[in-house]
């Protein structure tokens, strides 16, 4: 039990060593990987992939444990009151009347060439 926890802490500490100190950017010119990102990457999904595969009939062919035994989850039920909210909720008394209109009045008849 004790190495589990020292290995855990120890891959956390080398993720976190080799974690990028600077900034994330979204310019173009931060993106450009190269070849070794590139292979680097082709690696990654390579090795996922057949992981994946590899892992694939263990993950099909292992038994799904049963549920606890004496556990039963409740059976939710809507209470039987029912209440309506008030029409509306009138703003406190201290409050600034509304304005009259957020927009400003029609132009005169006859401006602007109509």
């Amino acid at each position: 039990m004790r190495y589990n926890s020292t290995l855990i802490a120890a891959i956390a500490g080398v993720a976190m060593a080799v974690a990028p100190l600077s900034p994330a950017s979204a310019h173009g010119h931060h993106h450009d990987g190269g070849l070794l990102f590139g292979l680097a990457a082709l690696g990654t999904a390579a090795v996922v992939g057949v992981a994946t595969i590899v892992t694939a009939p263990v993950r099909a062919l292992a038994e799904i444990p049963p549920p606890a035994p004496g556990y039963a989850a409740p059976i939710y039920t809507a209470p039987a009151y029912s209440y309506a909210p008030p029409a509306a909720y009138a703003p406190p008394a201290y409050y600034a009347p509304p304005v009259a209109a957020y927009y400003p009045p029609p132009p005169p008849p006859g401006y602007g060439g109509r």
